[in-house]
């Protein structure tokens, strides 16, 4: 597919790992922390799960002989979740192994409903034999509270986000006002039982509720951080860096980038406008 096209550029960071890297090399020199994503999912044949699973192979690999501040983040459907259940554990395993390996971090992107609950139980297991999984939930979904529950008995490691998917109300709340208050709902039962948590947001709203309840409630530095998504509100990403608190930036690469740039914007029309909004905003 080759190149990233210009407009596609200030999402994707390019379309592969050494035009990625630049950026993480950027970002890590601002002492900001980057989780990349190898863009790709609801993959269908066995091969072309197990190339995904060898990028993620060598993607950790460098990320290590490097020694730079950076993760990973990883769809399920990338490694074969649409083809057996096994065989995605299986390849999920290989990757996990090398992070524990390399002490790097994964986390387990949440896609749809169709696979909220099978990604839940593949992070529930895999949490029992690795130290690296992290997992994301999605504040707007009416069933992510009992959720909770389940990934602090787990490895209390999370990235809570709004939700970027169309969903129906008997799953999911419609309303934004009241997926932002479910959030901070949500956000500040993490903050004081998780592990690991990572405050997905753009929404400055929740962002100053979550540094006056860091700071009201004395949450450690190293049991948080706030993450946001490569290309947007940077001057923000700088602020929330030089109050103290931990800053990820989410920084996507790979050829597919044309479903990373286009079907969010198409499943939620809300997207639209939040992506143009926040265009403008620093």
């Amino acid at each position: 597919m080759g190149s990233i096209p210009f407009y596609a550029k200030r999402f994707v960071s390019g379309s592969n790992f050494e035009e990625a890297f630049s950026v993480v090399e950027k970002l890590n020199d601002k002492k900001i922390c980057v989780t990349l994503d190898v863009l790709g999912e609801n993959i269908k044949d066995k091969p072309q799960a197990l190339k995904f699973v060898e990028e993620y192979d060598l993607l950790l690999k460098r990320i290590a002989e490097k020694k730079r501040d950076c993760y990973v983040s990883i769809k399920l459907t990338m490694l074969g979740l649409d083809i057996d259940h096994e065989f995605c554990y299986e390849n999920l395993s290989r990757i996990l192994s090398i992070a524990d390996e390399k002490k790097i971090r994964v986390a387990l992107d949440m896609e749809g409903t169709d696979y909220t609950e099978r990604t839940i139980a593949m992070y529930e297991r895999a949490a029992k034999e690795f130290t690296s999984p992290e997992i994301v939930l999605q504040a707007y979904l009416l069933r992510t509270e009992e959720d909770i529950n389940r990934i602090i008995a787990a490895n209390g490691k999370i990235r809570l986000c709004k939700g970027a998917y169309k969903e129906p109300q008997e799953k999911a709340l419609q309303k934004m006002p009241l997926i932002v208050e479910n959030y901070k709902k949500l956000i500040q039962k993490l903050l004081l039982n998780g592990k690991r948590v990572c405050i997905a947001s753009h929404d400055d709203e929740i962002i100053d509720f979550c540094i006056h309840f860091i700071e009201n409630n004395n949450i450690p530095n190293d049991r948080y951080e706030f993450q946001m998504l490569y290309g947007m509100r940077e001057k923000t990403w700088s602020r929330i860096r030089e109050k103290g608190h931990n800053m990820t930036i989410y920084v996507p690469y790979g050829e597919d980038w044309q479903a990373y740039y286009t079907r969010r914007l198409a499943e939620r029309k809300e997207n639209v406008f939040f992506v143009l909004k926040n265009l403008f905003r620093s």
